[in-house]
């Protein structure tokens, strides 16, 4: 129940990020909500859960894309660990920990994709990209998490609810 909620989110993330916020970009760029909801999970699930949730979403993002398939989901990957190993050490209910996350995992996925993408010869020059993506991103990245964070952490302790009862039940 809960494995299938979550790919749910994944997809319905995945549709929203690459249809609505694409077509009307802000400062010519769209927030990245995969990325918000892997910071999300991965601090209140851990690392284990941040590494397969951010994989999924990035292999997801890629496939669609069609872009260097499997590096979105490596260095989504990666953040979620990074995220998940840091939710042990701190208290989840405050809303500055995932806003401070979310804006080190933007640098961090960000900075990590494009080295990626520059080993392969595909990649912008880095001031340009750290000018024209990564500063609005990381703006447009940290309202969306703070907008959705308390609903996203109430939603997750009652998948986890409802996913321990119906495990009990069978």
């Amino acid at each position: 129940m809960g494995t299938f909620i979550y790919t749910l989110i994944i997809s319905i993330s995945l549709v929203i990020q690459t249809t609505i916020f694409s077509m009307w970009p802000f400062l010519r760029v769209a927030p990245d909500l995969l990325l918000v909801f892997t910071v999300i999970f991965g601090l209140l699930n851990g690392p284990k859960f941040g590494a397969k949730f951010g994989f999924g979403a990035g292999l997801a993002l890629d496939l669609l894309s069609g872009n260097l398939i499997g590096w979105r989901g490596i260095t989504r990957m990666l953040v979620g660990i990074g995220v998940g190993t840091v939710s042990s050490r701190v208290y989840k209910e405050n809303y500055v920990i995932p806003f401070i996350c979310i804006i080190l995992a933007t640098v961090l996925e960000t900075s990590i994709y494009f080295a990626g993408v520059a080993l392969f010869n595909q990649g912008a020059p880095w001031l340009l990209a750290i000018q024209e993506v990564l500063l609005p991103l990381i703006i447009y990245n940290a309202i969306i998490c703070l907008l959705f964070y308390v609903r996203l952490y109430y939603l997750n302790k009652k998948i986890f609810y409802w996913d321990e009862l119906f495990r009990r039940a069978r």
